[in-house]
């Protein structure tokens, strides 16, 4: 039987303690400690990704051009460092036949072609031992060039000696050292290409890879083992560049 006051008992909805509203947020708050450095991961190892992705295709790009304009194509980049250019080239002795704008190496570094006010062709001198100025390009945030090994052949060693470098002995492999110029990689109107391998690096030591085959002059990328991302140097650091 039904008491007749139970009808005039009020409903009663039963809360959280300030304990339990604790734990939650506890929780919550080690959920987000995971989850962001995961989050930030993902998002490093997207932009190596994209980086080796967008490289690759320039490369294949350069290529095309060589074999379209007869003009073999130079890639160089800052070793540890994310600045590169990929440029026409021709050796010293062609200069009088370059277009504007092809890229000249020389003893006395990286000369560049303009078109003068008589519309003849001249060289003029640009910053000796360094990249393009005018063709200069990055990687993205937080990513590096950690090595360019290429395979010295006959013709990427006059290219080394004209730009006033020593030139290893043809089939030897070279890996500038830290800070300095890569050896030049060379796409030919012929299709080929030097034989080598350009490595990127992110701030969490991840590394890919781009290994081109000179005969064939077409590339392939792949995924490196990773490395102590704290024997990095300090310049890949996003400090050096904005997001």
């Amino acid at each position: 039987m039904i008491s007749p006051t139970a009808d005039r008992q009020p409903n009663r909805k039963r809360g959280f303690t300030l304990l339990e509203l604790l734990l939650v947020l506890a929780i919550l708050a080690i959920m987000a400690s995971i989850a962001v450095p995961t989050f930030e991961s993902m998002i490093s190892s997207r932009r190596i990704q994209q980086s080796i992705e967008r490289l690759q295709n320039e490369l294949l790009e350069a290529r095309v051009e060589a074999m379209k304009t007869g003009q073999a194509q130079v890639f160089r980049a800052t070793i540890h460092g994310d600045s590169y250019s990929i440029s026409p080239w021709l050796s010293g002795d062609e200069a009088s036949d370059a277009s504007a704008g092809a890229t000249v190496m020389t003893a006395g570094g990286v000369m560049e072609t303009e078109r003068t006010e008589t519309g003849a062709v001249a060289s003029t001198a640009s910053s000796a031992g360094g990249l393009d100025s005018e063709s200069v390009k990055q990687l993205d945030t937080d990513v590096m060039f950690y090595a360019v090994e290429t395979l010295v052949d006959a013709r990427n060693a006059l290219e080394i000696q004209q730009s006033g470098e020593i030139a290893p002995l043809p089939g030897v492999a070279t890996a500038p050292t830290s800070g300095s110029m890569s050896s030049p990689l060379l796409l030919y109107p012929d299709g080929t290409s030097t034989t080598a391998q350009i490595i990127l690096a992110d701030v969490h030591g991840r590394r890919m890879a781009i290994q081109l085959r000179g005969v064939t002059g077409r590339s392939t990328n792949m995924r490196l083992s990773a490395v102590d991302a704290s024997t990095l140097p300090s310049i890949i650091s996003s400090a050096t560049k904005n997001p």
